[in-house]
This record gives structure tokens, C-alpha cells and sequence, in this order.
């Protein structure tokens, strides 16, 4: 008798999600996706990490060619500006792997009109009252209570200001991180835009200034801003029966792109537990060790500074 998972929301976590357990345990289980409409799916271009590629080429059957989530070829990570004897850094990935940028919205449709989910649209308060299966994975984004069950991590980053240009760069076949005076700025490829987004700290850099200055380097007017913090859930099991993913455990900066990975992370160690029986502890603690040092990974990256002697760098 197969197993039946409720996954809540249909962002970039519930996706990721939704395929590792369709994917791979198609036999196993039945998988119910809550979409809330009145909820919109992030905006701004999304980039993977090598290992997430792999899931979503094999699981969506999807090619170079022609593919559904309007994704674009990620060869690695530009540093630009960054540490103090060369302006640029160029990251690739070992071997001639690769990974991808996509746009949430696309990747999002693609999954609810996948083979793998029932799609239940519907808002859900209370997850494990309302809603009877095995498990659940809650993915519904940043939870405005409890936060005695957080820890604060360490970052110097907390706001963003958002852009979107139109029109496709062909020469942008990776990620840009370009260092600036107030933080650091990515540039991501879309199948037909540019997406941009400057962050800061905005307890040494106001949020005028910030515009200012995003305008001035990229030429790029703001049409969004965000403020942010860094944390983790102290567990990924919550309740009887449910895994905390995506925004609802943890947040931190996308300097190395690193969320769908950890979403990936996650629901492979709530397979281990669901499918194979070991022990909710033990993978709680692998999963909040991979998260610290990706922390530990991006303080590294601000120890080395910059070209830019102002007060976010010092």
C-alpha cells in the first residue's frame, strides 16, 4: 500500500521535493501538492547548485534542446571584484559538469503538471489538523511564529533591492557575482531577461543609497526589495508527522546557490527516516551540518574582502 505525502506549497522546496520522492519512489508513495493561488512563486531567476540538475533533467525528461522550465546552461560562478590581487575568479564546476538557472514560475508549473502530484489548491493553516496522510512536508516559506524553534545565522547581509532587465545576453552562460561597495550583486540569465538582485546591509547602507548605487553599476531601475535573516530551524521534524524544507527551515544568503541543494538535502534525509528507518536525530543533525558549513563557506568569502575599501567591506 503506497504511502501518501502532502507537500504544502508549489515553490522551488515543494518542487524539489515533489521529484526527489515521485522520481525515485514513484511505487511507494501517492503525493498530494497544495498550491495556493493566492500565493505568488518567486520572481526572480533561480540558479542550481550541480547535483539538483540531475533530478530535474532525469525527472521532467527534459533536454537542451526544448526544455519546460525555460532553463539556461550554468557553467560555473564569475567573481568579479572579489579579494584583493585579480579582478576576476572564475568558478567551474569539476569535470565540465553543469547546472542551470531557471525561473521559479516555469519550474513551478512544470512539477504541478507533472505525473508525480496531485494538485490540491488550497490555503493550509494548520497542516498536520487539517490535512490526513502519512507525511508532510511543509514548504510554505518563512514562518512568522515560533521563534523560539530558529537560531540566527551568521551573515553580514539582510536586505536586497530586485530587477528584472528584458532581453536575453547569449555570452551569459554562468552566474555573476559581481562585489560592490555595500555587499555583492548577482546577475542571472533567463531564457529571455536578466535578473538582478543587489545586496546590502542596511544598518551601514540605506536603502536610497543602495539604489543610488545599484543604478549607477548595472544601469538597472529597482522594482523590488526584500529585507532578510539568516536562520535555521533547530529541527526538520516538527510535530507528529512533519519535515520542515525550503524558507519554513532555513534561510541564507545565495552567494553560492546553495538552497535547492539543501532542499534536496532535506527531503533525501526525510527518505532515510521515512523509507529506510533511521533515526530522526541523526539526520536532523547531518542536515543542520551541511547548512553551518555552508555558513562557515561564505564568511570565508567575505574574509578576503574586496577592491572596495568602504565600511560593508571593513
Amino acid at each position: 500500500m503506497k504511502k501518501k505525502i502532502a507537500i504544502i506549497g508549489s515553490g522551488n522546496a515543494g518542487c524539489i521535493t515533489a521529484l526527489n520522492f515521485g522520481y525515485h519512489g514513484g511505487s511507494m508513495f501517492e503525493i498530494d501538492m497544495y498550491h495556493d493561488p493566492n500565493v505568488p512563486i518567486e520572481r526572480v531567476g533561480q540558479g542550481t547548485t550541480v547535483n539538483t540538475t540531475g533530478l530535474i533533467a532525469r525527472s521532467l525528461n527534459w533536454d537542451w534542446w526544448s526544455n519546460q522550465i525555460d532553463a539556461t546552461v550554468k557553467t560555473g560562478i564569475l567573481y568579479e571584484n572579489w579579494g584583493k590581487k585579480q579582478d576576476y575568479i572564475f568558478h567551474r564546476f569539476l569535470n565540465g559538469s553543469i547546472a542551470v538557472h531557471y525561473v521559479p514560475n516555469s519550474f513551478s508549473k512544470a512539477v504541478r503538471e507533472s505525473k508525480y502530484v496531485n494538485i490540491i489548491e488550497k490555503t493550509v493553516e494548520n497542516p498536520e489538523s487539517e490535512i490526513d496522510v502519512d507525511w508532510i512536508f511543509d514548504c510554505r516559506g518563512k514562518s512568522h511564529n515560533n521563534y523560539d524553534e530558529y537560531e540566527t545565522l551568521t551573515n553580514p547581509l539582510n536586505a536586497v533591492i530586485l530587477s528584472r532587465k528584458e532581453g536575453k545576453d547569449p555570452n551569459l552562460l554562468h552566474t555573476r557575482c559581481v562585489a560592490t561597495p555595500d555587499g555583492w550583486t548577482f546577475v542571472i540569465p533567463n531564457i529571455d531577461s536578466v535578473s538582478y538582485g543587489y545586496l546590502y546591509n542596511n544598518t551601514i547602507t540605506t536603502k536610497e543609497e543602495a539604489k543610488e548605487n545599484f543604478i549607477d553599476l548595472f544601469d538597472v531601475v529597482p522594482d523590488g526589495e526584500l529585507t532578510f535573516k539568516n536562520y535555521i530551524a533547530k529541527s526538520m521534524w516538527h510535530g507528529e508527522r512533519t519535515i520542515l524544507n525550503g524558507n519554513r527551515y532555513s534561510f541564507i544568503e545565495p552567494l553560492e546557490a546553495t538552497s535547492t541543494s539543501i532542499y534536496r538535502d532535506i527531503a533525501g534525509h526525510a527518505w532515510d527516516h521515512i523509507v529506510d528507518g533511521l533515526p530522526k536525530e541523526l539526520l536532523n543533525q547531518g542536515v543542520r551540518k551541511k547548512v553551518k558549513r555552508i555558513e562557515t563557506f561564505l564568511l570565508w568569502h567575505y574574509q578576503s574582502g574586496s577592491k572596495y575599501d568602504t565600511p560593508f567591506w571593513k
